[in-house]
Order: structure tokens, then C-alpha cells, then sequence
């Protein structure tokens, strides 16, 4: 079990009944915003959403922990389940004292609130996280709102980021979409692989495009091993893939000259991502400038 999901049984534990769906991602928000806990990178990112600040990757590992018999739901709340009590707080018990201590001081600041009033108290301190919120009566008049994108070839890699993350800074950044440029579309990371990134995109209001023509298949990454054959592959990429790929990056440049996207592959420094190349094609084509985010 990941740390993450025991500081997750143990704000149900210490919360001792359970609690509203709601406020258990508005405590574990809180336990990443104000605690030391939100110095680990591995614990979960959140995103504005309807109720405020969300966590796709929570809600998924709490699927895993009912599975596991760790945790009931019922429609509205979600709890430990009684029958495997001491497994969980066994569980409880690995956590670090700074992860307990960050659990305590959370619960006792925060688990005791009515809903409506954790709600307000959210979303007046931070408001990005109430941009999209239904609940319309709580939201404070000072929203941000994200800059007001021109058209360009820009590109992102989302290496080393949660899929919450990811999309918060997409969403920050005032993009309306990605274009996925990747041949296999597949992930071992939780929100990365084609079917789960589109459905969260469209959740969140974001466009999802998948053009697998313009990736690069595994055959031609086998002998990756460092920088120098990462650019002997983009030159190749660049100078005969790309040329016999012209509808494929004309109908990249209609997409991207349309509304403000980016073109997504994995790699987090584009200088070893075809995405770069790509870009640099697209503004040959279309006169848009490049710029990676």
C-alpha cells in the first residue's frame, strides 16, 4: 500500500465515522495545501471541479481500497470498513509521525466543520480551486481566471506529473486542449492512457485529439540510451518520417491554428520528444509561433 493511501485511511480513521465524499477530498486537499505533506510529489494533485478542489487520482485508489475491503461507500459518504479495522490502522500505524501529526492537526482544524462552512473556508483561500464549481453560492467574487491564450505550436510533456496535476496546469495555463501525438497511447501511470485522459479532459471542459500518425513507434526507440541517440532518432524523425506524413501535419496545423492546444507526448525535456520537431513543422506551416510549457 502507498503512503498516500494509508494518510488516506487515516483521516478516516481519526475522523472515527464516515464522512461525506465532499469533505474527505476537501481534508486531503487541506493535508496537501497547509501540512508538510504537500512536499511529497507522489501524494495526490488536484484540479478545480464541480465541488471545488478534485483529485481523479484519489477517487481512483479509493475505488482500489474498497476493492481490497479497506473502505465502504455508500452514495454520499465513505468509511473503514468494520471488519477490516485493525488492518487498516495496522496500515495507519507505518505512516512517519510527521505524516500522523500532518493527519492530526487536519482533522482536528478541519474534520469537525459542516460542509457548507469547509466549503467557504476552501474556496475563500483558494479560489483557482472554486473556478469551476457549481456550487455557485459559495464562490468568492475574486476567482482568477487563466490567461487568454493566442493561437501557437505549443507543446507539454506530462513525465513526472499526476494526471491532476497535469491538468491543473493545463487548465492554468489557459489551454483549451491537447493534441496527443503519441503512437501508443498507453501509460502504466494512473489518467495517461488514451481512454482515461480523454474521458477526464471532457470532464473538465478540455478538447482531446489523438493523432498516432505523427508518434514515433517503439521499434525505432529500442537503442535509446542517451542524449546523442535521441537526436540521431529526431533527425531521422524530422527528415524522413515527417515528409511522408504531410496530411498528418497538415491536419495538426488546422487543429492547433483553430483554438490554443498543445501537442502532448510524455518526455518532460522536449528536447527528446518528437513533439518538439513537430512544432517547428507546424510553425513552418502555419506561420504560429512555438512555445513549450
Amino acid at each position: 500500500m502507498l503512503n498516500r493511501q494509508r494518510m488516506i485511511l487515516a483521516l478516516l480513521d481519526r475522523a472515527g465515522a464516515p464522512v461525506l465524499n465532499t469533505m474527505l477530498v476537501k481534508l486531503a486537499f487541506l493535508l496537501r495545501e497547509e501540512t508538510a505533506v504537500g512536499r511529497d510529489r507522489t501524494f495526490y494533485g488536484f484540479v478545480p471541479y464541480k465541488q471545488g478542489p478534485f483529485s481523479f487520482g484519489l477517487y481512483r485508489e479509493l475505488e482500489t481500497l474498497e476493492r481490497d475491503g479497506y473502505v465502504e461507500r455508500g452514495d454520499r459518504s465513505i468509511g473503514l470498513a468494520a471488519r477490516t479495522r485493525k488492518l487498516s490502522r495496522d496500515q495507519v500505524e507505518r505512516l512517519s509521525r510527521a505524516q500522523s501529526e500532518a493527519v492530526a492537526t487536519v482533522v482536528k482544524e478541519y474534520g469537525s466543520k459542516r460542509r457548507t462552512s469547509l466549503l467557504r473556508s476552501v474556496y475563500s483561500r483558494y479560489p483557482w480551486y472554486a473556478s469551476k464549481s457549481e456550487l455557485v453560492q459559495y464562490v468568492p467574487r475574486d476567482v482568477p481566471e487563466p490567461p487568454k491564450r493566442e493561437r501557437a505550436a505549443y507543446t507539454i510533456g506530462y513525465e513526472g506529473k499526476s494526471v491532476d496535476g497535469f491538468f491543473n496546469g493545463l487548465l492554468a495555463s489557459g489551454l483549451e486542449g491537447i493534441l496527443d501525438v503519441r503512437a501508443n497511447p498507453v501509460s502504466r501511470k494512473y489518467g495517461f492512457a488514451k481512454r482515461s485522459m480523454s474521458r477526464i479532459a471532457e470532464h473538465l471542459g478540455l478538447a482531446y485529439h489523438h493523432m498516432p500518425e505523427l508518434g514515433i513507434t517503439g521499434n525505432h526507440r529500442a537503442d535509446l540510451s542517451d542524449f546523442d541517440s535521441y537526436q540521431r532518432l529526431l533527425d531521422q524523425y524530422e527528415k524522413k518520417m515527417l515528409p511522408k506524413r504531410k496530411v498528418y501535419v497538415e491536419h495538426a496545423t488546422e487543429l492547433l491554428s483553430s483554438q490554443p492546444l498543445a501537442l502532448l507526448c510524455m518526455e518532460k525535456d522536449v528536447r527528446c520528444c518528437h513533439r518538439g520537431r513537430l512544432a517547428n513543422r507546424v510553425a513552418e506551416e502555419s506561420g504560429l509561433p512555438v512555445e513549450h510549457l
